[in-house]
């Protein structure tokens, strides 16, 4: 194989990794965002939750949120915390 085939193979590699953390950093700030109300898309207090979805009680839960506002919507994925815990509810 030639030099610049694996130079170019490894680039790539490096910068899909690097994009995939990017998008987990932003995805983790607009759930910060949202855990305090405030659309990540218009900034205003106006955040419902439309759906949520459980995988058991020790599983994860999927929350569906949309802004009254702007409609913005989006999906997270929720540690459940286990029953034993006591964290069954959101």
């Amino acid at each position: 194989m030639d030099s610049y085939t694996v130079l170019f193979l490894i680039f790539f590699t490096l910068a899909g990794i690097a994009l995939y953390f990017v998008y987990l950093h932003e995805k983790g700030d607009r759930l910060k965002e949202i855990n305090e109300g405030i659309c990540p898309k218009c900034k205003n207090k106006t955040i419902e939750i439309v759906d949520q979805r459980s995988h058991g009680c020790s599983g994860t839960k999927e929350v569906t949120i949309e802004c009254t506002n702007c409609g913005y919507k989006d999906s997270f994925t929720i540690s459940g915390g286990g029953c034993g815990s006591g964290k069954c509810g959101i």
